[in-house]
């Protein structure tokens, strides 16, 4: 990474990978409707769109697969709607995404798992790709330990000797519903580890962004840990990945999160909190009376963050913080969770309520 370069986006999240195969499967044309963005979004998943906050899930996963350039959110007002958050009227692929017909160079015998494969809109890669899970199929079809579960860059190089193509597979059309799945591969992604401590014996795992704050919530609690169970070590975007494994933690019902009050401060726990509710578990939510803290300091300079994009990130926050958050990010301002520091949240013991 060179100097001043924006740091690696973590790995799509299954939810907005399951999204954007749903979508591009659906494509015939650049330009997609807001009709086949929810057909796509209801296909791909039911429990999220038929859920309480669907719009919100909605509109975060679509600026997900647009920070990945998976899509083009549109620029123009005219083309958004009025709702909270606002959810675009058409998004755009780019070219290359865009299934066209094109037949392989002779017929193939499709295996059973890969049906569908007969009458799909292929591209000639995606054909070649789809002929290499063929015969992992084929080849491992009379070897059932073949079929033991392994991670995923595993599998990967095992029918590619490529350790990241299904990485790059997953979040297109191979991928959507009713095609292939990673179960059928037999493949699974592994979460990276989450670094956590236990402080108490309530219900509370409480996450936090950054490390130094982390040691500080972890030592402070440890005294007098109120209701929390658990301190964990978000590192910052890796807790997109790594929320999974709180699968692991027993005792927790409630999940709480503090981190900066910036862009990607505020993405990490609305993307985290979706595929957190796909694993079974509650919802990321905010740790109030930290954000409430944070937001009396004085802001620093920051990109600016364009009104639409700005209420889906905050719509993560209760109101009034998310209205004092969307007025942070509009005027080119963040608030990083250090300036809560050890010294302040010594004396101040608003914020374990």
């Amino acid at each position: 990474m060179t100097a001043g370069s924006p740091p690696p986006l973590p790995p799509l999240s299954p939810a907005a990978a399951s999204l954007s195969a749903a979508l591009q499967a659906r494509a015939e044309k650049a330009t997609v409707s807001r009709a086949t963005l929810v057909e796509a979004f209801t296909a791909a998943l039911p429990g999220l769109a038929s859920g309480e906050h669907a719009r919100t899930a909605l509109a975060t996963l679509l600026h997900e697969l647009a920070d990945h350039r998976l899509l083009n959110l549109p620029t123009s007002r005219a083309h958004w709607d009025a709702g909270r958050p606002r959810l675009p009227e058409q998004v755009r692929l780019p070219a290359t995404t865009q299934a066209t017909p094109r037949a392989p160079r002779e017929p193939v015998s499709w295996r059973p798992e890969l049906d569908w494969a007969y009458t799909a809109r292929l591209t000639a890669a995606q054909t070649e790709d789809l002929l290499a899970c063929n015969r992992w199929f084929r080849d491992s079809s009379n070897a059932p330990e073949r079929h033991t579960p392994i991670p995923l860059r595993e599998r990967s190089y095992e029918i590619f000797r490529d350790e990241k193509r299904l990485d790059a597979l997953i979040s297109g059309a191979l991928f959507a519903p009713g095609r292939l799945t990673l179960d059928q591969l037999a493949t699974y992604r592994q979460p990276p580890p989450l670094a956590h401590h236990q402080v108490g014996d309530g219900d509370t795992l409480l996450v936090v962004e950054n490390s130094d704050t982390y040691a500080t919530l972890h030592d402070l609690l440890s005294k007098q840990p109120g209701r929390t169970r658990f301190v964990a070590f978000g590192a910052g975007r890796s807790f997109e990945a790594s929320v999974s494994r709180l699968t692991e933690l027993s005792g927790i019902h409630r999940i709480l999160y503090y981190g900066d009050l910036d862009a990607d401060g505020l993405a990490i726990p609305a993307r985290a909190s979706l595929t957190a509710l796909q694993h079974g578990l509650p919802p990321i939510a905010p740790a109030t009376d930290l954000y409430r803290l944070l937001l009396g300091h004085t802001p620093t300079p920051s990109a600016l963050v364009a009104d639409d994009h700005a209420e889906t990130l905050t719509a993560w926050l209760p109101p009034p913080l998310s209205t004092q958050a969307h007025d942070l990010l509009t005027a080119g301002q963040r608030l990083a969770q250090e300036a809560t520091n050890r010294n302040q949240l010594s004396v101040d013991s608003s914020w374990r309520t």
